[in-house]
């Protein structure tokens, strides 16, 4: 399938993300100063913007409000071409993000809660790969059962605590997904070990029935086909934000896997990585989980 052709459809969270970074030194009780900004955010709304910007036909299924912040979202999707399939909500979910000085950041989510279990397969029509946030996995009311017609269908993580793992786990295994990407602290949570990345990849695999991307500081590891990939990059520069870089990430693998044989080969999913993690460290180095990284296109 021509990459111009094949639509991917991201079901996920669209909101307002608001940065806070403080100049001065926290203290409870006190007006401290700092550098705020309101941006697009949303790990659905992250990865549909990430793919649109590579060329790829992008449908984010989510729920706005018709509020200030949902009338900003809409804009900022709308200008990425992004198609966008908002279901409604009586407000836009918002997460504040205060950054620390070493780019790691802590958030406050009030987050609007999308599907409440039920995945309708008329969101999915003519989809060729559908992607799932995990935070739409938390939500309560059943599991989310795979739709015939994506052919293909990946699992973004999200942040976990032990005592919501089990049911986390069970949701995704009821998608039958072909990809799932989590970072090194979500995997250790899901398979309840500190084993290094490439063993989690292959735990995690087996468990899913999937090929599980892990993600760690410097790069990820995965096994495929019983082969080992591992890809190590140096980070040459500080990090000045890290809000977003996961799902940046996700949409870079994604783009690259988008029209390729599966499970791919061994070469081809190094190469995928290693494109993946690049962009990543790039989006660390610029403000805001959706800021346009260097030699990024621009849409319209």
């Amino acid at each position: 399938m021509a990459r111009a052709a094949l639509l991917v459809t991201v079901v996920g969270d669209a909101l307002l993300d608001v940065h806070v970074a403080p100049t001065g030194v926290m203290r409870p009780r006190a007006d401290v100063p700092a550098v705020v900004d309101a941006r697009p955010g949303g790990q659905g709304a992250n990865i549909a913007v990430r793919l649109a910007r590579r060329g790829v036909r992008t449908r984010l299924v989510s729920r706005l409000g018709r509020d200030a912040s949902g009338t900003l979202v809409r804009a900022a999707l709308a200008a990425d071409g992004v198609e966008l399939v908002d279901l409604g909500a009586a407000r836009t979910g918002a997460v504040v993000v205060i950054l620390e000085r070493d780019g790691e950041r802590t958030m406050l989510s009030q987050r609007v809660p999308l599907l409440a279990g039920r995945l309708d397969p008329e969101l999915a029509a003519g989809t060729g790969w559908l992607v799932v946030s995990g935070y739409v996995l938390l939500e309560g009311g059943g599991r989310l059962s795979a739709p015939g017609t994506a052919s293909r269908r990946a699992i973004a993580g999200c942040a976990l605590d032990p005592a919501q793992a089990d049911g986390w786990a069970a949701s995704a295994a009821a998608l039958r997904p072909h990809l799932v990407v989590l970072n090194v602290d979500e995997a250790r949570v899901l398979a309840t070990s500190d084993r290094q990345p490439a063993d989690l990849s292959r735990a995690l695999g087996e468990r899913f029935g999937a090929l599980v991307v892990v993600t760690h500081a410097t790069g990820a590891a995965a096994v495929v086909d019983g082969g080992i990939v591992q890809v190590e990059q140096e980070r040459s520069r500080p990090a000045r934000d890290t809000t977003g870089a996961g799902d940046a990430f996700t949409a870079v693998l994604v783009a690259e896997l988008l029209d390729r044989d599966w499970p791919p080969s061994t070469d081809v999913l190094r190469e995928a990585i290693e494109g993946a993690c690049a962009f990543a460290a790039a989006v660390t180095r610029v403000d805001g989980a959706q800021g346009r990284v260097p030699g990024e296109a621009a849409v319209g």
